[in-house]
């Protein structure tokens, strides 16, 4: 038993892109954090390779051999801007190989191969075939290492209710509830009392091990000012949930302070940008260049730095709090040739402070020992 067993320590399940900014961030953790991460990863190419197992490799280097949470981000093929145009993938034979794990037949048997060998993957429920899905569950408990069943606003009901039906006639109860609300605001907060009707209602159909409700605030914009702060609607919403339901078994879960729904490309050189987070909230500094058109050589280099030199001068800064992101932040306001440079530097620091901040989120900051010593 995986979930609902007595070795279950993990207290944050993040939600991670392969991206270069996500898997950096989670590599840099210290050792012990990655021990008590349980992360998911919606499996897709990796960068610009030719196989999928280039993904699974990267996220071997993210974690070692530690566990992780394997779903399909199914975006990858279907928003894929060659497919949209013509119909037909790019020549890469990842794109084939994220296809056949798509495919329902005979109980997504694909997936449930991939999953055999996958050794430290845990599987989730694919959706997309109600009459393959009830035999799919069936299959992923024959692997012994639970079941994440991830939900979200466009997950049928009809498969849902074939899953229930499959985890009462199998007398399945390894298993993890993932309710998915995407990208949030504050107002989703008034929705708290609806939620937790919602997991009251899966909890006397199933009763999973382990619930976990998984979202982002984090914005989409910061153009207009030059410092800030924004609430981690996430926690506070996940806090309440929480708080209400003390009879069931909670994990934390978020996007690890990316946003739910990716930006897409365009809108000219974005201005240099540092965000800090804290436990309830992301503070930020942001400079803007003289002609953002056409920064003069040298000039990114120079707000990056001028705002890492301000930045560790306020008074949320913690000295203390040794980790990657920090050591990179305080590397750009001495202008060290491994500091930030490029908006994906920045958010790999971001990410990396924020997955510490969350996971300790209930013990003092200046009491944690990160053990690891940073280097380049």
């Amino acid at each position: 038993m995986f979930f609902s067993g007595d070795n279950f320590n993990y207290r944050y399940i993040p939600i991670l892109a392969i991206s270069p900014a996500e898997m950096l961030a989670l590599e840099e953790l210290p050792e012990k954090d990655k021990d008590l991460i349980l992360p998911l990863f919606p499996l897709k190419g990796w960068v610009g390779s030719h196989k999928l197992k280039n993904t699974t490799e990267r996220i071997k280097k993210s974690i070692g051999d530690r566990k992780w949470i394997a779903c399909i981000d199914d975006a990858f093929l279907y928003e894929n801007k060659e497919f949209l145009l013509t119909g037909n993938y790019p020549d890469r034979e990842v794109f084939l190989e994220i296809e056949r794990l798509l495919l329902p037949d005979d109980g997504f048997n694909n997936w449930y191969e991939f999953m055999l060998s996958q050794t430290n993957a845990i599987p989730s429920v694919l959706w997309g075939s109600p009459k393959n899905v009830y035999t799919q569950i069936t299959k992923l408990s024959m692997l012994g290492r639970g079941v994440v069943i991830r939900v979200n606003a466009k997950t049928s009901r009809t498969e849902i209710e074939l899953v229930f039906k499959a985890i009462v006639d199998n007398n399945l109860d390894d298993l993890l509830f993932i309710l998915d609300l995407d990208q949030i605001t504050r107002d989703t907060i008034s929705q708290v009392s609806q939620i937790q009707a919602q997991i009251e209602s899966v909890n006397r159909a199933i009763s999973p091990s382990i619930f976990s409700v998984s979202s982002s605030s984090f914005p989409s914009s910061f153009s207009g000012y030059h410092k800030g702060e924004n609430s981690i609607y996430e926690r506070i919403l996940f806090n309440k949930v929480r708080s209400n339901l003390q009879n069931i078994r909670f994990v934390y879960s978020d996007r690890g302070s990316a946003r739910a729904d990716k930006i897409k490309g365009g809108g000219g050189i974005p201005s240099p940008r540092i965000d800090y987070p804290l436990s309830n909230d992301w503070r930020f500094i942001r400079q803007e260049y003289d002609d953002s058109d056409s920064p003069y050589d040298g000039e990114k280099e120079e707000l990056y730095t001028s705002i890492a030199q301000e930045l560790i001068k306020e008074p949320f800064w913690e000295p203390e709090l040794r980790l990657w992101g920090t050591q990179l932040i305080e590397l750009t306001s001495l202008r060290d040739k491994y500091a930030i440079n490029s908006p994906s530097k920045a958010t790999a620091a971001r990410i990396n402070i924020h997955l510490h901040m969350q996971l300790h989120y209930d013990s003092a900051v200046n009491l944690i020992d990160t053990d690891d010593e940073w280097s380049d």
